[in-house]
């Protein structure tokens, strides 16, 4: 991170401003690449996730359905000539209503007119009847025996259908074995790849965050947290919510105690800072930090308020540091300003160390 004693200008806010674009930029497309890669990987093992066909006892299954084909094949014509067969077997059925009809209502007129001299066109049309109902029920027989048939077909198809369903459910089953091994693969190697990017992550975090070149360590640590967090999710097994949960309860311990003993180190360097003498704890003060407790009126050395004994305190009243003095013009400075705000003059004061 910056560490110039102009870092309150405009310049150098920008600065900042443009390297925390910089780390974002830098974490978008490393995420986009990660993506990416993580959903390629769905294809390292064996070119790709398995499929019911490669399970499927093909000699079996294509002779099966080559004979449910035929059936098939078989019952289409038998219902195509059971529907032949049964339009005949109508007209023959109408022809036979319309004769009978006829017939009836020639006995009707023979009745009233007393006509006993035409008995041999009675058998004949007797006759006629006998035969248009034989027809009918000629065709009725052929349709109820194509009726078996169809019914033997369907009965022979039923059983083809179960027989192809068993081949069906043992090829499902050996395809649901494979396809929790090939999710374990692929989850151990999307784990493989992600977890130890996060581990170099917060490594990197660690020892470089304070570097020259931070922006890339925080986008490299965003990119990180969101392939492990979040880009591996939608690949995750039964169980993979439990390593992603897991893991993020041990960096939660992890980040806790690093925090718990930074602040340990930081008050004991805090103690130790305090039992300095003025010159020395000035001098370890960085111009940065001194003007940013100067605005929050806090002591650049305890970070403590300055202010409770009044605005024109000199000294701390917590820590006793000298934190105002007294120009040859008359003007009161700011102990790290190097130069007099009334006069200009430089004040003589050991310039601050830059600050971290």
């Amino acid at each position: 991170m910056m560490t110039s004693s102009d870092g309150l200008t405009s310049p150098a806010r920008l600065l900042r401003l443009a390297s925390c674009v910089i780390a974002i930029v830098f974490a978008i497309f490393l995420n986009m690449l990660g993506s990416l890669v993580i959903r390629d990987m769905a294809f390292a093992p064996r070119g790709g996730p398995p499929t019911i066909e490669q399970f499927v006892d093909a000699p079996a299954k294509a002779q099966l359905d080559s004979a449910r084909r035929d059936l098939q094949l078989q019952r289409d014509a038998l219902d195509e000539k059971a529907d032949t067969m049964e339009v005949a077997r109508g007209r023959a059925a109408k022809e036979y209503a319309d004769e009978k009809e006829s017939f009836r209502n020639w006995l009707a007129t023979r009745s009233v007119t007393g006509d006993s001299e035409r008995d041999p066109d009675i058998l004949a049309r007797t006759r006629k009847l006998d035969a248009l109902q034989a027809v009918a029920i000629n065709w009725q027989h052929q349709i109820d025996a194509i009726g078996d048939q169809q019914r033997t077909l369907a009965s022979r198809k039923a059983q083809l259908d179960a027989r192809i369903a068993d081949v069906d459910a043992v090829a499902e089953r050996r395809l649901n074995e494979a396809t929790r091994h090939y999710d374990l693969q692929v989850f151990g190697l999307r784990l493989a790849l992600t977890l130890p990017i996060l581990l170099v992550a917060i490594w990197l975090f660690i020892r470089y965050r304070r570097a020259r070149y931070w922006p890339f360590v925080y986008g490299f640590g965003l990119f990180a947290l969101s392939a492990f967090f979040i880009e591996l999710v939608p690949y995750l097994p039964n169980f993979g919510g439990y390593v992603r949960v897991l893991v993020g309860i041990a960096l939660t311990v992890f980040a806790g105690l690093y925090m718990m003993k930074a602040f340990r180190r930081y008050a004991e360097r805090k103690r130790l800072e305090l039992q300095q003498d003025q010159g020395e704890r000035a001098r370890a003060i960085g111009y940065e930090k001194a003007v940013r407790s100067l605005g929050k009126k806090r002591c650049p050395s305890c970070e403590k308020q300055w202010n409770l004994g009044g605005d024109d305190s000199t000294f701390c009243v917590h820590c006793g540091l000298r934190l105002f003095n007294v120009c040859g013009c008359g003007g009161r400075n700011f102990f790290f300003f190097p130069h007099c705000h009334q006069c200009g003059t430089a004040q003589g004061n050991e310039p601050a160390v830059a600050s971290e």
